[in-house]
């Protein structure tokens, strides 16, 4: 049975080789190639830089050696494939494949179980992955793999996928979640065993599914990705692969593209542009976009009437971390004709989000997004009530995104002492010197988007003595957005509103400027201060109105 369609076909990759329209892809390949195996060593991966995660929380020593080695397969893999006569890409394809053979474990030390303990056969979201990327060049390269590389491929994905896998009923943890990781380690594990372990399929299929669904479950029904921009590509990149190869191997007995949801969230990625390349960054997303070529193409392709792709200079092929199966269909899933007639990306738009509270807007002028929710979503940020404003092409009033990934970054205890995940790095009120708090009770109210107003009640986000509302309402002109809070607080303490930005600020009388934003505001009812926090080798400017007491209502107008 052939999973992998034009993939297997050696006339297709002389079209890759040979049309223009895969340039940019050879390109990149060809550069990944000078960067990362052209004389360049395979370095080890090493015990002291595995440990750093328990020594210090650090992730990305060990992390960029691990992620240089997937990205040297890939290239390596792929360039075999279209230059078949080239030995040298197969010979260092061979070298790459025997080295991560080797590797003491395929997990991050970030998803260990426990370091201390010899557990090297654990799946994570990297070693199912690692495991269905050989699954898949074994069944590309076939026998111009040596005898040993394709023995050891087949013995290493049964010993740290399949037997792991099997010898559970449930593998608990990500087999049952919601979140990217469900998607991303069942489809991977189920594609692993769909090309090496074909016989195994259909008695394993009701458990592939069951996880399947549940990682559907984790979308609202207005198809928003509470997690972020980039783990839309991730996880659901990793469900349509999921959802293409079991169609194909059932037959079209098991089809997912026929449920509305799955329709609806592949529209996802397009509503999320503000300005340019300037996306919404809610939860751990960042503020620049770019989609997954192959991906947008065959989702396209499965939903003309629903998915606009823009033009290819927002698109990628591949990514830092490596991901095999998606760089592979940036290949096989292009189109042609749908890379050449992209959707007109600077037309006004808007998308409100009923279920998941967001909403989404695009003027000539200005991209703006404002949320509600609550302070439990998948990669949480305490910033319910938070909002964003772009213009010519970045955010300039920001939602800052996701922070640097360490150990403490994903600690309870340590998270939200952190800018980016704190509600003092959002665009919030502080409330007696008070943020937000992270709880399912921690959520907005009355949210409604009515005659062009976007509002909601969101003092259940705070825990402030006195505090009995906070309705916060959008309104808009083609090239302007007014915020008016009024605040229902009998307390004592001060009332500080917030903007976050990146771009240093320049106060004037009854304004503040921001890069290409100004922001009025009545100066006899506050009073206006610039403070800084770093956030990395940046600096953060947060821009703070303190109401005079008793104030109660405040009213920006950004233009």
């Amino acid at each position: 049975m052939n999973l992998l369609g034009k993939g297997m076909d050696p006339e297709f990759w002389k079209e890759v080789r040979e049309k223009d329209c895969f340039k940019k892809y050879r390109d990149e390949l060809f550069s990944l190639w000078e960067k990362h195996c052209e004389n360049v060593p395979i370095y080890a991966l090493k015990y002291s830089d595995f440990r750093l995660f328990v020594v210090t929380g650090n992730r990305s020593v060990y992390e960029g050696t691990y992620f240089t080695r997937r990205q040297a397969l890939n290239c390596s893999a792929l360039l075999a494939l279209i230059y078949p006569e080239e030995e040298k890409y197969i010979v260092r394809l061979m070298d790459e494949i025997y080295a991560i053979c080797d590797e003491y474990t395929w997990c991050l030390p970030a998803h260990q179980t426990k370091l201390e303990i010899n557990n090297n056969c654990h799946i994570d979201l990297f070693a199912a992955e690692t495991g269905f990327a050989l699954s898949e060049i074994y069944t590309l390269l076939g026998e111009r793999l040596e005898g040993l590389i394709r023995d050891r491929i087949r013995v290493e994905i049964d010993r740290r996928i399949v037997i792991p896998f099997t010898a559970k009923d449930n593998y608990g943890g990500w087999e049952n979640g919601t979140s990217n990781w469900t998607a991303v380690c069942m489809g991977s594990v189920a594609g692993a065993i769909m090309h090496m372990h074909p016989e195994m399929v259909q008695g394993l299929l009701p458990r592939f599914n069951a996880s399947i669904d549940k990682y559907l479950t984790g979308f609202n029904d207005d198809g928003m990705c509470m997690e972020g921009c980039g783990y839309w590509h991730y996880g659901f990149g990793f469900f349509t692969v999921y959802a293409d190869l079991i169609r194909t191997f059932t037959g079209g007995e098991v089809d997912y593209f026929k449920l509305k949801k799955v329709r609806t969230v592949a529209a996802f990625i397009q509503k999320m542009y503000l300005s340019g390349k300037a996306s919404v960054s809610f939860a751990d997303g960042g503020r620049s976009l770019s989609y997954h070529l192959g991906l947008v193409h065959y989702l396209k392709k499965e939903y003309p009437d629903d998915v606009l792709v823009y033009s290819p200079a927002y698109s990628y092929n591949y990514d830092g971390c490596g991901r095999w199966c998606l760089h592979l269909r940036s290949a096989t899933w292009f189109d042609e004709d749908i890379y050449e007639h992209p959707a007109d990306d600077n037309v006004s738009a808007e998308y409100y989000a009923p279920f998941s509270e967001w909403l989404v807007k695009r003027t000539p002028f200005y991209g703006f997004a404002a949320k509600g929710g609550c302070n439990a979503e998948l990669h949480n940020h305490n910033d319910v009530g938070t909002f964003i404003v772009a213009k010519n092409g970045h955010q300039i009033i920001m939602d800052l995104g996701s922070g640097a990934y360490t150990r403490q970054y994903f600690a309870s205890d340590t998270r939200y002492t952190i800018l980016e995940c704190s509600s003092r790095g959002h665009n919030v009120p502080i409330i007696n010197d008070t943020f937000q708090y992270c709880s399912k009770d921690a959520k907005a109210v009355n949210t409604k988007y009515e005659n062009g107003v976007f509002s909601f009640d969101f003092a259940g986000a705070y825990k402030a003595d006195g505090l009995e509302s906070i309705n916060r309402a959008f309104s808009f002109t083609d090239d302007s957005i007014t915020m008016r809070d009024s605040f229902g607080y009998t307390g004592e303490g001060k009332i500080v509103e917030r903007l976050v930005s990146l771009y240093k600020p320049e106060l004037g009388e009854g304004c503040v400027k921001i890069d290409a934003a100004t922001v009025f505001y009545d100066s006899s009812i506050c009073d206006a201060e610039i403070t800084t926090e770093p956030k990395g080798n940046e600096t953060c400017y947060l821009v703070n109105f303190t109401l005079k007491p008793g104030v109660r209502d405040f009213e920006i107008r950004i233009q």
